[in-house]
């Protein structure tokens, strides 16, 4: 079988990830590739969802474009949330093929082997999506591959974890055939679909809120060839992503950054209770009717916004097993669990208590 080199880890070393300066998250828009047919397809409309995480969605954004990964990772949740389908990262993850996931994709389908391509793929992920590590550890009978993303602001990432172990599964098949499955499968969220889902997506026992996210696999058929194996192309695909500058992100027009950053500004101030206007256009820097102008000039409202905040913030936490229902009340800014109870059956007709029963 192949001999990995030094950057397989191995178990004695996996209490915690190394400790890195810190990240704003971004990723390489090939990573959403497809994105907007699939959102369809999920019975969605792209320009909703678009408006609704701030970001652009669109089939032909070039490859090597950065985007912030909150927003990418938001994304898939709000497919996720408007569609009522938490099975939208596994579907996406599993019909996402390596040559669409741009350089990293291609550095994977150009190694010599399965097992390089590993190794690849474990040393330069953070180089396609910053504020991400990736490790490649050795384990009794086979290793794993671990994925995790250390931005800090990112917290509903659990559709961005079941798709890039969707995209990983995918580098195996291409070596070994469709018919290959992984021995078993870690998420550090707590469990978002059906187990008939998982078994769709996997076949293979899923474990939920481990200490990471991690796709386990034998050591049999790490020496097979990659299909596109090609030493001279690898070497320049290599020295292309190392090279890539993340710091020229994604620029929609100055209507949805100002919707992003509000958005972003009410998630931070719900725990001190109302979230009121001038606070919030203190905070962004402009003045207070220009801040009500210029997002009912993209059709939302101050209100819409905070409330439409309090809702998605309220399925995110609830889908948290270890938050209880008093933390997320004040979470929310609610001085009372009976005050979040109410506001929360009058969104969705159920309790939260109920609703959390259902998951």
């Amino acid at each position: 079988m192949t001999v990995f080199s030094a950057q397989v880890l191995t178990d004695d070393c996996l209490h915690s990830f190394p400790q890195t300066d810190r990240q704003t998250g971004s990723v390489l828009a090939a990573a959403m590739t497809g994105a907007s047919s699939f959102i369809r397809q999920q019975g969605c409309d792209p320009d909703i969802i678009a408006r609704s995480v701030g970001l652009q969605i669109a089939d032909d954004l070039p490859p090597t474009l950065a985007l912030r990964l909150e927003d990418y990772c938001n994304l898939f949740e709000e497919v996720a949330r408007q569609s009522g389908r938490y099975d939208t990262g596994l579907v996406y993850g599993q019909q996402f093929q390596p040559d669409q996931l741009g350089l990293i994709g291609y550095i994977a389908l150009t190694s010599a082997t399965l097992g390089d391509a590993l190794v690849n793929l474990a040393e330069l992920f953070p180089y396609h999506q910053k504020a991400t590590q990736t490790r490649l550890v050795r384990m009794p009978g086979g290793f794993r591959i671990e994925y995790r993303i250390t931005d800090p602001l990112i917290s509903r990432r659990a559709q961005d974890a079941e798709l890039t172990m969707g995209m990983f599964c995918n580098v195996f098949r291409r070596a070994l055939g469709k018919s290959w499955h992984p021995d078993a499968v870690w998420f550090e969220h707590p469990c978002q679909s059906t187990a008939a889902d998982y078994a769709a997506a996997f076949d293979a026992p899923v474990f939920f809120q481990r200490g990471t996210t991690a796709l386990l696999f034998s050591d049999i058929g790490l020496d097979v060839p990659m299909p596109a194996a090609n030493a001279g192309l690898l070497s320049v695909l290599r020295e292309s992503l190392t090279r890539l500058d993340h710091s020229q992100h994604l620029t929609t027009d100055g209507r949805d950054d100002l919707l992003l950053l509000a958005r972003r500004e009410v998630r931070t101030m719900l725990p001190q209770g109302i979230v009121k206007l001038p606070v919030l256009a203190e905070k962004l820097g402009v003045p207070r009717w220009t801040l009500q102008r210029r997002l009912e000039s993209i059709g939302v409202t101050y209100t819409n916004l905070v409330d439409e905040t309090h809702r998605s913030l309220a399925q995110t936490y609830l889908r948290q097993k270890g938050v209880s229902i008093g933390e997320i009340a004040y979470l929310l800014g609610y001085s009372e669990v009976s005050a979040f109870s109410r506001a929360f059956r009058k969104w969705y007709g159920v309790s939260p208590q109920a609703f959390r029963k259902e998951l």
